[in-house]
């Protein structure tokens, strides 16, 4: 199957310039055609931000999306709600990368990933979309539109993140006060490092090398839950920090 790329691209560009949501223009036929998308946007907008990855088994293939230049919000961050399509709300622990790893075609080591990290931190994933229809949109569209991302609000630095254990971390999400989530555990990865390892090596591989003040951010601890303007979020991982946004 034959599809413009470049197409697509611009309508995506089109689309946060405007406002004004799209109709995919066509399927997808495989996941080279998705990242290529992703790329294209990203090349027109900016240097990334960094990248969002999420899997939802310990063990499932992990899905990759970039953080467009200006996605990165020091908490306590503020959103024009009413500008938005959705607000959509995900508690995340995230990871700055601090060393630059060139692009090559080598794997990168899981060890070597890990010492381009420096800290974690306590992320709110924010999510809206350029996708109209999107509750009937195929998944892999989604992607294609950097998997809903609008923003990563970058809350409370976690220093010695590789100590701890993530399956018994306790989560709390609250909003306008009220608490919304509040649980054991809750990321479908368990342990974010896989998909942040992944991540590392997947764009060193195929998307152009990894940057120092670039951010990775790991997948839902809370879900995807979406509320209206005029809503205020606060996420909190027990004894780490915290992170917070309004809309």
């Amino acid at each position: 199957m034959s599809v413009d790329i470049s197409q697509a691209v611009q309508q995506l560009l089109e689309a946060r310039r405007s406002g004004v949501q799209v109709k995919p223009p066509f399927p997808l036929p495989d996941r080279a055609a998705v990242y290529a998308i992703q790329d294209g946007v990203a090349q027109a907008t900016g240097p990334v931000a960094g990248w969002k990855v999420g899997a939802r088994t310990p063990t499932a293939e992990p899905n990759p999306a970039p953080l467009l230049a200006g996605a990165l919000m020091p908490s306590p961050a503020t959103f024009d709600g009413k500008a938005m399509h959705m607000i959509g709300v995900e508690i995340e622990i995230s990871f700055h990368v601090v060393k630059d790893i060139a692009a090559r075609s080598a794997p990168v080591p899981r060890d070597e990933a890990l010492a381009a990290v420096g800290d974690a931190f306590v992320g709110m994933e924010v999510v809206d979309t350029r996708l109209a229809d999107v509750k009937s949109a195929d998944p892999e569209w989604l992607l294609a539109d950097n998997q809903m991302n609008h923003a990563l609000v970058v809350g409370s630095s976690i220093k010695d993140w590789k100590n701890l254990d993530w399956a018994n971390l306790q989560v709390k999400l609250t909003i306008d006060g009220r608490t919304e989530v509040e649980q054991k555990g809750g990321l479908g990865a368990v342990d974010p490092v896989r998909p942040l390892a992944w991540m590392i090596d997947h764009a060193v591989r195929q998307r152009g090398g990894i940057r120092k003040g670039q951010a990775i951010t790991t997948g839902s601890w809370t879900g995807l839950r979406y509320y209206p303007p005029g809503t205020r979020a606060r996420g909190e991982f027990a004894g780490l920090g915290s992170v917070e946004a309004r809309f």
